[in-house]
């Protein structure tokens, strides 16, 4: 499980970051309301954890101020995930495009909040639920290279146990990867952060698929019945529309 001591520096860091970019150089009042916000959530989950209370605590609060950067910003384009090598710090991260073309490039992305690279393409770096399942996954020795359905297994199913069972299979435009039982909570559901970057359990699969197969992805439409999800991932090269 996540210690929320590491959550809680890294909104703490990511808020201080944000405000200072917004003031230095993107002039923008929701992205300045956005970075102050994190504040006060990364000291409470800091408060949290020190005085001894377990309990799952659900950040509504920065998911929703999220939701509402998005809608100023205008974007409902689905987020391209990214494996840890496409980005200079080496850390699987996923982007918000800000323009309907992505050019990706062999360019790693820097690891700033806005980032511009390729010819004409701009987008917003963000961390994801899938962030830190990778990172656990990858910490724990349970992600291989090239088997998507083993190292899916390994980490969902057997090192983090998110999921009871991963079916993975090809389809004509990429891969229809079906979860049964998935543990993760739906924070932000029915939000515009879900139609950005997909539920939890999504954004877990597609950042460890990314990861897998060193290649950028994106979640092209995600399905749910009972107690099973349905994900569908497409590649993100070749400069494609996003969708």
């Amino acid at each position: 499980m996540i210690r929320y001591s590491y959550v809680s520096i890294a909104l703490i860091v990511t808020g201080i970051l944000i405000i200072l970019m917004s003031l230095l150089a993107l002039y923008s009042s929701p992205v300045l309301v956005f970075g102050i916000s994190l504040i006060p959530i990364g000291l409470l989950l800091l408060w949290s954890e020190s005085s001894g209370n377990d309990e799952i605590i659900k950040i509504y609060d920065s998911w929703n101020n999220l939701a509402l950067l998005l809608e100023d910003l205008g974007t409902i384009r689905r987020a391209i995930y990214l494996p840890s090598s496409r980005t200079e710090a080496n850390k699987p991260m996923a982007i918000l495009p800000l323009t309907y073309t992505m050019e990706l490039g062999d360019t790693k992305v820097p690891m700033k909040f806005s980032v511009r690279y390729g010819e004409s393409s701009v987008g917003i770096l963000i961390h994801t639920p899938g962030t830190n399942v990778v990172e656990l996954c990858r910490e724990g020795g349970a992600l291989g290279k090239g088997d998507i359905s083993s190292s899916l297994t390994t980490c969902l199913v057997n090192h983090l146990s998110l999921v009871k069972k991963v079916v993975v299979q090809e389809v004509e435009d990429g891969l229809r990867i079906e979860v049964i039982n998935p543990r993760l909570s739906n924070i932000y559901e029915n939000t515009i952060v879900e139609k950005v970057i997909g539920s939890p359990i999504a954004s877990a699969i597609a950042g460890v698929v990314a990861e897998v197969l060193d290649k950028p992805m994106i979640i092209n439409k995600e399905e749910k019945s009972g107690d099973r999800v349905i994900v569908y991932l497409v590649s993100a090269l070749g400069g494609r529309n996003v969708p």
